[in-house]
């Protein structure tokens, strides 16, 4: 008898941790912007920058990379950027910013000033770091970009889809079984998360700053709560979409958020399978 107990005890505590556990997950949509089909990858062009989104980063951040187009230097101002989360507004301002990017152009110039003779070279190189002078100011040089994670959005996943009304429904996983998900579908105007993104910036031109400003919009189209379902097992986490943030939950436990930016940069970040089995 003592010998069932010890082997029935570990599979009856196994079962109460995975019944215990919730997945929350989000799906955003875009107002001002293009949406990839493909991956949920969210781009906006002018004529200066490119800024690409996913919010399927880690940690519960927004990955953002900012690309100036130009061939003058742009200045990012993080003071005067913010990032609003229904009407209230935070500020990308920090002490220190650490940044990545790469620089990728052709650079003109005089090979000698006595015959006016030019001489193009290609430049290609790559910067890191962090930001320190002057403050609350990152600069992009010309055809160079920079990315970066902001903000942590996990409290909000959790908060959000749990206190708005949700339906009963099935879905797939990965191997083609059902699994319940209490799921709410909201149109733009209607949805209770939306986002703007603020951004103020200058060009660089001729030794004067001549300032700019940009902002794009984003709602919550979906929420979804599931129970044990491993969230490798949710086609929209393995499949590392760019649209859809997860939020782990277990009670007893910290809580975990898993995802990865993806279709932005050469090295997609990977689920690590130990952190959501």
């Amino acid at each position: 008898m003592k010998k069932i107990t010890k082997v029935l005890m570990p599979i009856c505590c196994a079962f109460l941790l995975s019944a215990c556990s919730s997945n929350y997950l989000m799906t955003f949509n875009g107002g001002n912007l293009k949406k990839s089909e493909e991956n949920g990858t969210f781009s906006f062009n002018n004529d200066t920058i490119q800024i690409d989104y996913s919010f399927a980063g880690k940690e519960g951040k927004v990955y953002m990379k900012i690309e100036n187009k130009l061939d003058k230097p742009i200045l990012w101002d993080l003071k005067s950027s913010a990032l609003v989360i229904n009407n209230k507004a935070f500020s990308y301002a920090a002490e220190s910013v650490p940044i990545k990017g790469q620089i990728d152009g052709s650079v003109t110039g005089f090979r000698n000033k006595d015959l006016s003779t030019f001489s193009e070279d290609w430049v290609r190189g790559y910067f890191n770091g962090s930001i320190g002078l002057p403050k609350d100011i990152v600069l992009i040089p010309p055809h160079a970009y920079v990315d970066g994670s902001y903000f942590d959005l996990r409290n909000d996943v959790k908060e959000i889809t749990t206190s708005s009304k949700k339906d009963k429904v099935y879905m797939y996983d990965m191997n083609g079984k059902s699994y319940a998900v209490k799921l709410a579908k909201f149109k733009q105007g209607e949805s209770p998360y939306n986002l703007r993104n603020f951004l103020s910036y200058s060009v660089l031109s001729d030794g004067q700053a001549i300032s700019k400003t940009t902002e794009q919009q984003f709602y919550v189209e979906q929420l979804w709560q599931t129970g044990a379902v491993s969230l490798n097992n949710i086609i929209e986490i393995y499949t590392k979409r760019s649209d859809v943030m997860a939020y782990k939950e277990k009670k007893g436990q910290d809580a975990l958020l898993v995802g990865g930016v993806v279709a932005l940069t050469a090295a997609a970040v990977a689920i690590d399978d130990k952190q959501v089995n």
